[in-house]
């Protein structure tokens, strides 16, 4: 399901370049989360395979030694941990935050792995200065994580190595002066690359959001459209109910004479009504749990996951005494007051093993609607379903 659209939710740090609002940025890595992964494992095996082959100027330098074979250990502790976290990423295919932090923990192993490798070879520190400088640049654009984590691990592994190649006492003070000035921009134009990169992916997030809020909603309530509700959101539901064996409600309601506002008040009056309307639904109901859709005209649907009919049904009889004693402003000093009539149906899953049409539900849902309306308006009909025909049992009258 799509995170809320508004400017303050789509908001981003200027520090993190992550959303502030922390629903959304969850939504956000959920979404690249497979992108995201597939990128980690490339850069991963890529940057442990060439940190192992360059084990060979190891022993260029050192010679078939016992630091050499030292050396080449902190290197293979490298790629065995890249692949650990390649492995523990894939047996938990749905979680963001072990990226974040096998990502982290293969970028700290490998700085870590990189001292005894300068302190071994000290004479060609400014070959090993190059060295830091590019694996800095990985950490920033090549690995994904936080931008926070990558900053705090770039700027530590640099302070250690100043500190490392400050101690070797190989180079002069305007070398090392020259060093630190170098480093210190690469962790700079990392710095600002990398954020730059994060604020692109979320803004392209945001503009996908908008344009999949607008194909999802009903411009004048803010309720979800019939399309979304076929085509995704009660599938969805249903499939979930039937997995851990729930109950799924679904309520169907109208508002009684509504063409009557129209034609009386006008539509504009009547677009307040309808407004009003699905405002105090929503109010009624669990946020980010049930679904308020706009079926069409002034009919809408309710779909409670985890709701039997007993509960649905309490549900709808508080929904229609409240409209009933509600009163909507359509011009000042001027309201206008509605009833509503509400068609309830459930079914439990924990009974129902035989498999029906997802439009099953709605369709017995609508047709209890159609039945409180025949019987006189502002009343509530309720069914069991039980997902065959027949099988249902004796219609309820409240109200």
């Amino acid at each position: 399901m799509s995170p809320p659209v508004h400017d303050a939710a789509f908001a981003i740090s200027r520090l993190s370049a992550e959303f502030t609002d922390k629903s959304v940025e969850a939504h956000f890595s959920h979404h690249l989360l497979p992108q995201t992964k597939a990128q980690l494992r490339t850069t991963l095996l890529f940057c442990a395979t060439a940190y192992l082959l360059f084990a060979v100027t190891d022993v260029l330098a050192l010679g078939l030694t016992s630091m050499a074979l030292v050396l080449f250990g902190c290197r293979l502790a490298v790629g065995v941990v890249a692949v650990a976290s390649c492995v523990t990423n894939y047996l938990h295919p749905h979680s963001v935050r072990r990226v974040y932090l096998t990502a982290s923990i293969t970028e700290v192993v490998g700085m870590l792995a990189f001292a005894p490798i300068v302190l071994a070879r000290p004479a060609e520190l400014p070959w090993h200065s190059m060295s830091i400088g590019l694996m800095i640049m990985a950490v920033y654009l090549y690995i994904p994580n936080r931008l926070v984590y990558s900053l705090a691990i770039s700027v530590i592994s640099t302070i250690v190595f100043i500190v490392v190649a400050i101690l070797t006492g190989t180079l002069s003070g305007q070398e090392q002066l020259t060093m630190i000035m170098l480093l210190i921009l690469a962790n700079c134009f990392g710095y600002i690359s990398a954020r730059r990169y994060h604020v692109i992916r979320r803004e392209e997030f945001r503009v996908q959001s908008v344009f999949k809020n607008l194909s999802e909603r009903d411009p004048l309530t803010g309720c979800h459209n019939r399309r979304y509700l076929q085509q995704e959101l009660l599938n969805m539901e249903l499939s979930r109910a039937r997995r851990f064996r729930l109950s799924l409600a679904v309520i169907a309601c109208d508002i009684d004479y509504f063409k009557s506002v129209n034609d009386t008040y006008g539509h504009a009056a009547g677009d307040r009504v309808l407004v009003a309307f699905t405002t105090l639904l929503r109010g009624m109901i669990r946020e980010n749990v049930d679904s308020l859709i706009r079926f069409g005209g002034e009919e809408f649907l309710l779909v409670l996951p985890e709701t039997d009919l007993a509960g649905a049904m309490h549900l709808a009889e508080r929904m229609r005494l409240a409209v009933a004693a509600a009163a909507t402003n359509i011009a000042p000093g001027k309201s206008v007051s509605v009833t509503a009539s509400f068609g309830v149906t459930s079914v439990n899953f924990a009974n129902v093993v035989a498999r029906f049409p997802q439009e099953s539900v709605i369709e017995l849902a609508d047709q209890l609607l159609y039945a409180a309306k025949h019987d006189g308006r502002n009343t509530v009909k309720a069914l069991e379903f039980y997902g065959r025909p027949g099988l249902h049992v004796a219609a309820r009258a409240v109200g």
